[in-house]
Protein backbone atom coordinates (compact mmCIF):
# COMPACT_ATOMS: atom_id res chain seq x y z
CA UNK A 1 0.00 0.00 0.00
CA UNK A 2 2.66 2.51 0.79
CA UNK A 3 4.70 1.44 -2.63
CA UNK A 4 1.09 2.46 -4.33
CA UNK A 5 0.86 6.02 -2.26
CA UNK A 6 4.19 6.93 -3.04
CA UNK A 7 3.99 6.12 -6.82
CA UNK A 8 0.66 7.81 -7.00
CA UNK A 9 2.16 11.57 -5.59
CA UNK A 10 5.48 10.72 -7.86
CA UNK A 11 3.15 10.07 -11.06
CA UNK A 12 0.73 13.07 -9.81
CA UNK A 13 3.86 15.56 -9.37
CA UNK A 14 5.32 13.84 -12.70
CA UNK A 15 2.28 14.63 -15.26
CA UNK A 16 1.60 18.98 -14.24
CA UNK A 17 5.70 18.96 -14.23
CA UNK A 18 5.56 17.41 -17.43
CA UNK A 19 2.65 19.60 -18.80
CA UNK A 20 4.15 22.86 -17.25
CA UNK A 21 7.73 21.75 -19.18
CA UNK A 22 5.63 21.62 -22.25
CA UNK A 23 3.66 24.73 -21.14
CA UNK A 24 7.14 26.99 -20.35
CA UNK A 25 8.90 25.59 -23.94
CA UNK A 26 6.15 26.47 -26.04
CA UNK A 27 5.47 30.30 -24.24
CA UNK A 28 9.64 30.42 -24.42
CA UNK A 29 9.30 29.33 -28.42
CA UNK A 30 6.85 32.24 -28.89
CA UNK A 31 8.87 34.95 -27.12
CA UNK A 32 12.56 33.97 -28.65
CA UNK A 33 10.03 34.69 -32.16
CA UNK A 34 9.17 37.45 -31.48
CA UNK A 35 12.18 38.85 -29.67
CA UNK A 36 13.68 38.34 -33.58
CA UNK A 37 10.65 39.80 -35.12
CA UNK A 38 11.56 43.22 -33.20
CA UNK A 39 14.85 43.34 -33.76
CA UNK A 40 13.99 42.77 -37.67
CA UNK A 41 11.74 46.06 -37.06
CA UNK A 42 14.04 47.78 -34.58
CA UNK A 43 15.71 49.73 -37.14
CA UNK A 44 13.08 50.37 -40.08
CA UNK A 45 11.19 52.09 -37.23
CA UNK A 46 13.68 54.08 -36.65
CA UNK A 47 14.60 55.90 -39.95
CA UNK A 48 11.40 54.48 -42.22
CA UNK A 49 7.66 56.48 -43.65
CA UNK A 50 6.22 56.49 -40.04
CA UNK A 51 3.12 54.00 -40.69
CA UNK A 52 3.03 50.64 -41.24
CA UNK A 53 6.78 49.47 -40.31
CA UNK A 54 6.49 51.63 -36.74
CA UNK A 55 2.93 50.31 -36.29
CA UNK A 56 4.18 47.10 -36.77
CA UNK A 57 7.00 47.03 -34.50
CA UNK A 58 5.12 48.64 -31.44
CA UNK A 59 2.22 45.59 -32.12
CA UNK A 60 5.10 43.19 -31.86
CA UNK A 61 6.79 44.79 -28.70
CA UNK A 62 3.29 44.85 -27.14
CA UNK A 63 2.53 40.98 -27.83
CA UNK A 64 6.32 39.76 -26.44
CA UNK A 65 5.26 42.11 -23.04
CA UNK A 66 2.20 40.20 -22.86
CA UNK A 67 3.89 36.43 -23.33
CA UNK A 68 6.51 37.16 -20.56
CA UNK A 69 3.78 38.93 -18.14
CA UNK A 70 1.89 35.31 -18.96
CA UNK A 71 4.96 33.35 -18.07
CA UNK A 72 5.77 35.19 -14.88
CA UNK A 73 2.08 34.83 -13.62
CA UNK A 74 1.82 31.07 -14.41
CA UNK A 75 5.02 30.69 -12.11
CA UNK A 76 7.26 29.37 -15.16
CA UNK A 77 9.74 31.82 -15.24
CA UNK A 78 12.74 30.85 -13.85
CA UNK A 79 11.82 27.33 -13.21
CA UNK A 80 14.08 24.39 -15.13
CA UNK A 81 13.02 20.40 -14.70
CA UNK A 82 15.16 18.12 -15.61
CA UNK A 83 15.53 14.00 -14.31
CA UNK A 84 16.55 10.58 -15.67
CA UNK A 85 16.22 6.64 -15.29
CA UNK A 86 18.57 4.47 -15.53
CA UNK A 87 17.72 0.54 -15.82
CA UNK A 88 20.57 -1.55 -14.59
CA UNK A 89 21.23 -5.53 -14.49
CA UNK A 90 24.15 -6.74 -11.61
CA UNK A 91 25.49 -9.87 -11.79
CA UNK A 92 27.49 -10.62 -8.30
CA UNK A 93 29.65 -14.14 -8.37
CA UNK A 94 29.42 -14.88 -4.57
CA UNK A 95 26.02 -13.98 -4.04
CA UNK A 96 25.25 -15.67 -7.09
CA UNK A 97 22.46 -13.58 -7.79
CA UNK A 98 21.87 -11.70 -11.44
CA UNK A 99 18.90 -9.84 -11.88
CA UNK A 100 17.43 -6.51 -13.49
CA UNK A 101 18.17 -3.89 -10.38
CA UNK A 102 15.69 -0.89 -10.60
CA UNK A 103 13.14 1.11 -8.14
CA UNK A 104 14.09 -1.17 -4.93
CA UNK A 105 15.07 0.82 -1.71
CA UNK A 106 17.43 0.33 -0.05
CA UNK A 107 15.56 -0.77 2.69
CA UNK A 108 12.45 -3.64 3.42
CA UNK A 109 9.88 -0.77 4.17
CA UNK A 110 7.47 -2.22 1.60
CA UNK A 111 8.02 -5.73 2.69
CA UNK A 112 9.44 -7.84 5.65
CA UNK A 113 12.15 -9.10 3.97
CA UNK A 114 11.86 -12.64 5.51
CA UNK A 115 12.51 -14.07 2.07
CA UNK A 116 15.54 -14.38 0.51
CA UNK A 117 14.24 -12.41 -2.96
CA UNK A 118 13.01 -9.52 -0.45
CA UNK A 119 16.15 -8.63 1.26
CA UNK A 120 17.57 -5.00 0.46
CA UNK A 121 20.57 -3.41 1.70
CA UNK A 122 22.79 -0.73 1.22
CA UNK A 123 25.65 -2.88 -1.01
CA UNK A 124 28.31 -2.24 -3.48
CA UNK A 125 26.10 -4.08 -5.95
CA UNK A 126 23.20 -2.39 -4.64
CA UNK A 127 24.03 1.16 -4.74
CA UNK A 128 22.91 4.33 -5.89
CA UNK A 129 22.14 2.89 -9.43
CA UNK A 130 18.94 1.41 -10.71
CA UNK A 131 16.52 4.69 -9.83
CA UNK A 132 15.16 7.47 -11.30
CA UNK A 133 14.44 11.17 -10.29
CA UNK A 134 12.97 14.33 -11.57
CA UNK A 135 14.42 17.43 -10.34
CA UNK A 136 12.82 20.95 -9.81
CA UNK A 137 14.50 24.43 -10.13
CA UNK A 138 13.16 27.78 -9.58
CA UNK A 139 14.82 30.77 -9.66
CA UNK A 140 13.25 34.24 -9.19
CA UNK A 141 14.40 38.18 -9.83
CA UNK A 142 16.99 38.77 -6.79
CA UNK A 143 19.25 35.56 -7.73
CA UNK A 144 16.92 33.48 -4.40
CA UNK A 145 16.89 29.65 -5.71
CA UNK A 146 14.72 26.92 -4.96
CA UNK A 147 15.89 23.23 -5.57
CA UNK A 148 13.76 19.69 -5.08
CA UNK A 149 14.66 16.26 -6.30
CA UNK A 150 12.60 13.91 -5.97
CA UNK A 151 13.53 9.80 -5.95
CA UNK A 152 10.94 6.85 -5.47
CA UNK A 153 13.86 4.86 -4.41
CA UNK A 154 16.89 5.00 -3.27
CA UNK A 155 17.03 8.86 -2.13
CA UNK A 156 19.95 10.03 0.24
CA UNK A 157 17.51 9.21 3.11
CA UNK A 158 17.00 5.98 2.05
CA UNK A 159 20.38 5.56 2.05
CA UNK A 160 21.24 6.69 5.60
CA UNK A 161 18.56 4.41 7.22
CA UNK A 162 17.11 7.40 8.57
CA UNK A 163 14.30 8.56 6.36
CA UNK A 164 12.87 5.45 4.99
CA UNK A 165 10.42 5.43 2.61
CA UNK A 166 10.86 9.36 1.70
CA UNK A 167 10.64 10.59 -1.70
CA UNK A 168 13.13 13.19 -1.21
CA UNK A 169 16.78 13.67 -2.07
CA UNK A 170 17.81 16.16 -1.74
CA UNK A 171 15.52 19.90 -0.79
CA UNK A 172 16.89 22.91 -0.40
CA UNK A 173 17.46 27.02 -1.13
CA UNK A 174 19.85 29.58 -1.79
CA UNK A 175 20.10 32.90 -0.69
CA UNK A 176 22.12 35.89 -1.90
CA UNK A 177 24.44 37.10 0.80
CA UNK A 178 24.72 40.09 -0.86
CA UNK A 179 28.41 40.04 -1.22
CA UNK A 180 29.52 38.88 -4.80
CA UNK A 181 28.58 35.65 -5.64
CA UNK A 182 28.28 34.52 -2.17
CA UNK A 183 25.29 32.94 -0.81
CA UNK A 184 23.02 30.76 1.90
CA UNK A 185 22.18 27.21 2.02
CA UNK A 186 19.30 26.10 3.88
CA UNK A 187 17.50 22.81 4.02
CA UNK A 188 18.59 19.36 3.32
CA UNK A 189 21.81 19.50 1.30
CA UNK A 190 23.88 16.43 -0.66
CA UNK A 191 27.86 15.77 0.42
CA UNK A 192 30.70 17.34 -0.91
CA UNK A 193 33.32 14.87 -0.37
CA UNK A 194 35.66 13.11 -2.67
CA UNK A 195 35.69 13.02 -6.62
CA UNK A 196 32.37 11.06 -7.43
CA UNK A 197 29.30 11.69 -6.98
CA UNK A 198 26.04 10.66 -6.33
CA UNK A 199 23.75 10.62 -9.58
CA UNK A 200 23.91 8.17 -12.63
CA UNK A 201 24.45 11.39 -14.76
CA UNK A 202 27.28 12.50 -13.00
CA UNK A 203 29.54 9.91 -13.03
CA UNK A 204 31.32 7.48 -15.74
CA UNK A 205 30.70 4.13 -13.61
CA UNK A 206 27.67 2.26 -13.04
CA UNK A 207 29.00 1.38 -9.30
CA UNK A 208 30.45 3.40 -6.59
CA UNK A 209 34.38 3.59 -5.31
CA UNK A 210 34.81 1.99 -2.50
CA UNK A 211 35.14 5.63 -0.97
CA UNK A 212 31.63 6.57 -1.61
CA UNK A 213 29.69 3.72 -0.74
CA UNK A 214 32.15 2.69 2.77
CA UNK A 215 33.99 5.76 4.05
CA UNK A 216 32.48 9.48 3.43
CA UNK A 217 29.70 10.00 6.31
CA UNK A 218 26.48 8.52 4.22
CA UNK A 219 24.38 10.94 3.23
CA UNK A 220 23.06 14.53 3.72
CA UNK A 221 22.87 17.49 6.22
CA UNK A 222 19.87 19.32 7.20
CA UNK A 223 20.74 22.53 8.01
CA UNK A 224 22.12 26.06 7.15
CA UNK A 225 25.04 26.69 4.90
CA UNK A 226 27.09 29.34 3.17
CA UNK A 227 29.49 29.53 0.10
CA UNK A 228 32.28 32.05 -0.39
CA UNK A 229 34.20 32.60 -3.29
CA UNK A 230 37.64 34.17 -3.86
CA UNK A 231 38.38 35.37 -6.91
CA UNK A 232 37.78 33.10 -10.07
CA UNK A 233 39.75 30.12 -8.83
CA UNK A 234 38.78 29.82 -4.82
CA UNK A 235 35.66 28.45 -3.42
CA UNK A 236 35.10 27.62 0.23
CA UNK A 237 31.38 25.81 1.17
CA UNK A 238 30.62 24.86 4.79
CA UNK A 239 27.54 23.73 6.02
CA UNK A 240 25.95 23.32 10.06
CA UNK A 241 23.00 20.92 11.05
CA UNK A 242 22.03 17.45 11.84
CA UNK A 243 24.03 14.74 9.71
CA UNK A 244 21.94 12.11 8.09
CA UNK A 245 18.80 13.70 10.03
CA UNK A 246 15.78 15.35 9.65
CA UNK A 247 14.95 15.36 13.40
CA UNK A 248 17.10 15.05 16.30
CA UNK A 249 15.20 14.29 19.63
CA UNK A 250 18.12 12.68 21.72
CA UNK A 251 20.97 14.94 21.45
CA UNK A 252 22.38 18.46 20.32
CA UNK A 253 23.70 17.70 17.04
CA UNK A 254 25.85 20.62 15.33
CA UNK A 255 27.72 18.14 12.44
CA UNK A 256 30.00 20.02 10.33
CA UNK A 257 30.51 19.33 6.40
CA UNK A 258 32.95 21.46 4.80
CA UNK A 259 34.82 22.01 1.15
CA UNK A 260 37.43 24.08 -0.22
CA UNK A 261 38.47 24.21 -4.50
CA UNK A 262 40.97 25.82 -6.38
CA UNK A 263 40.25 25.49 -9.91
CA UNK A 264 42.50 28.07 -11.86
CA UNK A 265 41.25 27.10 -15.20
CA UNK A 266 38.77 24.40 -17.20
CA UNK A 267 41.60 21.90 -17.11
CA UNK A 268 41.93 20.88 -13.67
CA UNK A 269 41.69 21.28 -9.99
CA UNK A 270 41.97 20.63 -6.35
CA UNK A 271 39.91 20.66 -3.57
CA UNK A 272 39.78 19.12 0.07
CA UNK A 273 36.46 18.23 2.10
CA UNK A 274 35.74 17.15 5.49
CA UNK A 275 32.81 16.10 8.44
CA UNK A 276 33.10 16.42 11.66
CA UNK A 277 30.29 15.65 14.40
CA UNK A 278 27.39 12.98 15.39
CA UNK A 279 25.65 10.49 13.19
CA UNK A 280 24.21 8.82 16.77
CA UNK A 281 23.82 9.42 20.06
CA UNK A 282 27.29 8.05 20.87
CA UNK A 283 28.61 7.97 17.09
CA UNK A 284 30.95 10.27 16.55
CA UNK A 285 32.92 10.58 12.57
CA UNK A 286 35.73 12.63 11.66
CA UNK A 287 36.39 12.61 8.06
CA UNK A 288 38.75 14.20 6.02
CA UNK A 289 39.57 14.09 2.03
CA UNK A 290 41.98 15.89 -1.03
CA UNK A 291 40.90 15.09 -4.70
CA UNK A 292 41.77 16.64 -7.82
CA UNK A 293 40.74 16.38 -11.50
CA UNK A 294 42.25 16.75 -14.79
CA UNK A 295 40.22 16.78 -18.17
CA UNK A 296 41.48 17.61 -21.29
CA UNK A 297 40.48 16.73 -25.01
CA UNK A 298 40.06 13.03 -24.38
CA UNK A 299 42.03 11.99 -21.46
CA UNK A 300 40.36 12.32 -17.73
CA UNK A 301 42.07 11.84 -14.72
CA UNK A 302 40.75 11.71 -11.21
CA UNK A 303 42.13 10.94 -7.78
CA UNK A 304 41.77 11.16 -3.91
CA UNK A 305 43.42 10.49 -0.80
CA UNK A 306 41.71 10.19 2.44
CA UNK A 307 41.79 9.60 6.16
CA UNK A 308 38.44 8.87 8.86
CA UNK A 309 37.49 7.52 12.56
CA UNK A 310 34.40 6.80 14.17
CA UNK A 311 33.95 6.19 17.44
CA UNK A 312 32.69 2.89 19.21
CA UNK A 313 31.83 1.46 15.25
CA UNK A 314 34.58 -1.15 14.65
CA UNK A 315 33.73 -4.65 14.63
CA UNK A 316 34.68 -5.45 17.98
CA UNK A 317 32.96 -2.22 19.66
CA UNK A 318 36.56 0.11 19.64
CA UNK A 319 37.19 3.12 17.88
CA UNK A 320 37.63 2.18 13.98
CA UNK A 321 40.15 3.96 11.79
CA UNK A 322 40.98 4.30 8.37
CA UNK A 323 43.39 5.55 5.16
CA UNK A 324 42.62 5.07 1.63
CA UNK A 325 43.66 6.20 -2.11
CA UNK A 326 42.32 5.67 -5.02
CA UNK A 327 42.06 7.30 -8.89
CA UNK A 328 40.30 6.98 -12.11
CA UNK A 329 41.25 7.36 -15.70
CA UNK A 330 39.72 7.76 -18.88
CA UNK A 331 40.47 7.78 -22.64
CA UNK A 332 37.49 8.58 -25.64
CA UNK A 333 38.49 6.18 -28.45
CA UNK A 334 35.67 8.15 -30.42
CA UNK A 335 33.48 11.07 -29.15
CA UNK A 336 30.93 8.10 -28.50
CA UNK A 337 33.11 5.48 -27.00
CA UNK A 338 34.91 6.09 -23.77
CA UNK A 339 37.23 3.34 -21.69
CA UNK A 340 37.46 3.37 -17.81
CA UNK A 341 39.77 2.27 -15.44
CA UNK A 342 38.66 2.75 -11.63
CA UNK A 343 41.01 1.85 -8.45
CA UNK A 344 40.78 2.11 -4.94
CA UNK A 345 42.64 0.29 -1.68
CA UNK A 346 41.40 0.93 1.66
CA UNK A 347 43.62 0.13 4.64
CA UNK A 348 41.10 -0.53 7.30
CA UNK A 349 42.69 -3.29 9.94
CA UNK A 350 42.68 -1.51 13.78
CA UNK A 351 40.14 -3.10 15.70
CA UNK A 352 38.39 -5.58 13.60
CA UNK A 353 37.84 -3.22 10.81
CA UNK A 354 34.78 -0.87 10.71
CA UNK A 355 33.74 2.97 8.66
CA UNK A 356 31.02 5.38 9.35
CA UNK A 357 28.81 3.67 6.91
CA UNK A 358 29.36 -0.08 8.45
CA UNK A 359 27.47 -2.18 10.86
CA UNK A 360 28.46 -5.44 12.43
CA UNK A 361 25.98 -8.39 10.72
CA UNK A 362 25.01 -10.49 13.83
CA UNK A 363 27.76 -12.58 16.11
CA UNK A 364 29.72 -14.76 15.25
CA UNK A 365 32.54 -17.08 17.12
CA UNK A 366 35.87 -17.07 17.73
CA UNK A 367 38.56 -18.84 19.83
CA UNK A 368 37.83 -16.75 22.45
CA UNK A 369 34.54 -17.17 22.48
CA UNK A 370 31.03 -14.84 20.40
CA UNK A 371 32.69 -11.65 18.70
CA UNK A 372 30.82 -9.41 16.50
CA UNK A 373 30.49 -10.55 12.58
CA UNK A 374 32.25 -8.90 9.75
CA UNK A 375 30.11 -7.66 6.82
CA UNK A 376 30.59 -10.54 4.17
CA UNK A 377 28.64 -8.93 1.37
CA UNK A 378 30.71 -5.98 1.20
CA UNK A 379 34.11 -7.41 2.21
CA UNK A 380 34.95 -5.86 5.71
CA UNK A 381 35.41 -6.54 8.66
CA UNK A 382 37.67 -10.08 10.84
CA UNK A 383 38.54 -12.58 8.31
CA UNK A 384 36.76 -16.32 8.80
CA UNK A 385 39.30 -19.17 9.51
CA UNK A 386 37.39 -22.17 6.92
CA UNK A 387 38.71 -24.89 8.57
CA UNK A 388 37.43 -24.45 12.29
CA UNK A 389 34.42 -21.80 11.15
CA UNK A 390 35.60 -19.22 13.60
CA UNK A 391 37.12 -15.49 13.27
CA UNK A 392 40.82 -16.14 12.88
CA UNK A 393 41.58 -12.61 14.62
CA UNK A 394 38.32 -10.41 15.99
CA UNK A 395 41.25 -7.18 16.55
CA UNK A 396 42.44 -7.30 12.72
CA UNK A 397 40.02 -6.33 9.77
CA UNK A 398 40.24 -6.69 6.22
CA UNK A 399 42.21 -4.41 3.88
CA UNK A 400 40.05 -4.01 0.64
CA UNK A 401 40.68 -2.82 -2.68
CA UNK A 402 38.64 -2.55 -6.06
CA UNK A 403 39.20 -2.52 -9.86
CA UNK A 404 36.66 -1.61 -12.40
CA UNK A 405 37.05 -1.99 -16.11
CA UNK A 406 34.30 -0.14 -17.81
CA UNK A 407 33.02 1.10 -20.94
CA UNK A 408 30.50 4.11 -21.86
CA UNK A 409 28.48 4.43 -25.43
CA UNK A 410 26.52 7.46 -26.36
CA UNK A 411 23.11 6.20 -27.85
CA UNK A 412 22.04 9.71 -28.06
CA UNK A 413 21.97 13.17 -26.74
CA UNK A 414 20.03 11.66 -23.99
CA UNK A 415 20.79 8.53 -23.48
CA UNK A 416 24.29 6.32 -22.38
CA UNK A 417 24.99 3.02 -22.39
CA UNK A 418 27.21 1.08 -19.72
CA UNK A 419 29.14 -2.26 -19.32
CA UNK A 420 31.61 -2.40 -16.10
CA UNK A 421 33.11 -5.16 -14.93
CA UNK A 422 34.55 -5.30 -11.58
CA UNK A 423 37.18 -7.05 -9.21
CA UNK A 424 36.88 -6.69 -5.41
CA UNK A 425 40.11 -7.82 -3.21
CA UNK A 426 40.80 -8.27 0.64
CA UNK A 427 43.63 -9.43 2.57
CA UNK A 428 41.35 -11.85 4.41
CA UNK A 429 38.43 -14.26 4.11
CA UNK A 430 35.61 -12.11 4.03
CA UNK A 431 33.54 -12.57 1.08
CA UNK A 432 30.46 -14.99 1.70
CA UNK A 433 30.31 -17.34 -1.24
CA UNK A 434 26.58 -18.39 -0.51
CA UNK A 435 26.41 -21.73 -2.67
CA UNK A 436 30.12 -22.97 -1.37
CA UNK A 437 29.13 -21.43 2.41
CA UNK A 438 32.85 -20.81 1.89
CA UNK A 439 34.58 -17.32 2.57
CA UNK A 440 37.10 -15.88 0.06
CA UNK A 441 39.64 -13.28 -0.67
CA UNK A 442 37.74 -11.77 -3.72
CA UNK A 443 34.54 -11.06 -5.65
CA UNK A 444 33.68 -10.56 -9.23
CA UNK A 445 30.44 -8.32 -10.19
CA UNK A 446 29.60 -7.59 -13.74
CA UNK A 447 27.02 -4.63 -14.74
CA UNK A 448 25.45 -2.73 -17.75
CA UNK A 449 22.66 -0.46 -17.53
CA UNK A 450 21.30 2.62 -19.69
CA UNK A 451 21.03 5.99 -18.27
CA UNK A 452 18.51 8.30 -20.06
CA UNK A 453 18.44 12.09 -18.52
CA UNK A 454 16.92 14.91 -19.91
Amino acid sequence: MQTIKQLAIAVAMAFPAAAGAQTLQTLQGEIDALKAQLKQLQTPAQDAEPDMPRLEFFRVREKTDSLDERLEASGLKGLKISGFIDPTYIVNRRQHTGSAVFMKKFSDVNRDGSAPGESAVYAYDNGFFGTGMVRFEKEVEGGAKWVMELMPAKSYGDAAGFNVGSLVNQAYMTLPSGIGKDKFYLGQIGPWSGYEFQLPTQKKTITDNLFFDFTEPAAFITGIGYEHYVGTAWDFKATLGNLNNGRVTDRRAPGLHFRADYIPGEYWGIGMSGVIGKTGASMNVRHIDVDAFYSRADWTFQGQIEAGSTKGMSFDGRDSRWTGVGALVAYKFTPLLEGIVRAEHIRNGKNGGGTANLLPGGMCMAASGPTPCGDYRNGFGPGIDNATGLIADSNRGANRSALTLALNYGLSANAMFKLEVRRDFADQHVFYDTATRRYDKNNTLMGTAVVFSF
